[in-house]
């Protein structure tokens, strides 16, 4: 068997070739789950987050971090509604959106065509979720006077709930 000399140069190039092609980059730099931290001043806050759709993912107390898949299907992001609730003070809905990877485009550098459209996008790695550190603090004085029903109080409606909506009062 003669061995040429250039066979040891030949396979470590077809190695990182294949290694190159064969892979995303957001893939092989965070693959899976993404983490989100959750915080409340005061700590003990009902932690429920759940799809865009309505499924519930995980129920918590707060402090606490959960492990959210951030994939929905093909080139698509998940998105969740994390919302907290603690005795006496007021609900806070917040919603943590898909963001692309950054790492998604270093596909163009070393992960190829194949990491660009087929593992990042089938695999999710692609897809970040946003905010990934959450610090509420949950207010008390708002949620006494809507406890109590003395007085009112003036929220942007955006920051509403539907339910908080559908029992506002319209004063004239």
């Amino acid at each position: 068997m003669i061995v040429h000399r250039f066979a040891p140069a030949l396979l470590a190039g077809a190695i990182a070739c294949s290694a190159l092609v064969s892979g995303g980059c957001a893939s092989i730099v965070h693959s899976g789950n993404r983490t989100i931290t959750i915080n409340t001043e005061p700590a003990g806050a009902k932690a429920t987050v759940t799809k865009a759709g309505g499924d519930i993912v995980t129920v918590n107390r707060t402090p606490c971090t959960v492990s959210l898949d951030p994939k929905r299907g093909y080139f698509k992001g998940q998105a969740f509604v994390l919302k907290l609730e603690l005795e006496g003070h007021k609900t806070v809905e917040l919603q943590l959106q898909p963001a692309v990877s950054g790492w998604f485009f270093g596909n163009i550098l070393f992960g190829g065509l194949i990491g660009m459209i087929a593992v990042d996008p089938v695999t999710g790695s692609m897809w970040n979720i946003e905010p990934d550190k959450i610090e509420q603090k949950l207010t008390t004085a708002q949620a006494a006077a809507i406890e109590s029903q003395a007085g009112f109080t003036v929220v942007l409606a955006s920051t509403l709930t539907a339910g908080e909506r559908a029992a506002m009062t319209q004063i004239r």
